[in-house]
């Protein structure tokens, strides 16, 4: 017998049950991990790209945060962002 089988023994019931439960939570979560692997997959090849008009108004703002985090007393328009 190995030592985790004399441990499983001399619990009750109840508590063989909750083992028994929580191998099969194990058991289910490491089948799941390769089922969502390719459905995983299969989401990231529907993301849409961004534009690049996108991306210029998203480094923009960066520029006016960056700047205020820089020097919080200086306020910046929000008619230069968009």
């Amino acid at each position: 017998m190995t030592n985790i089988q004399i441990k499983y023994n001399l619990l009750d019931a109840a508590s063989q049950k909750e083992v028994s439960d929580f191998i099969d939570f194990l058991l289910n979560k490491k089948k799941k991990k390769v089922k969502n692997l390719s459905s995983y997959k299969k989401k990231i090849l529907k993301v849409s790209a961004w534009a690049e008009e996108d991306i210029k108004r998203i480094e923009e703002a960066q520029k006016h945060i960056n700047n205020w985090i820089h020097s919080p007393t200086q306020l910046f328009s929000y008619s230069t962002i968009g």
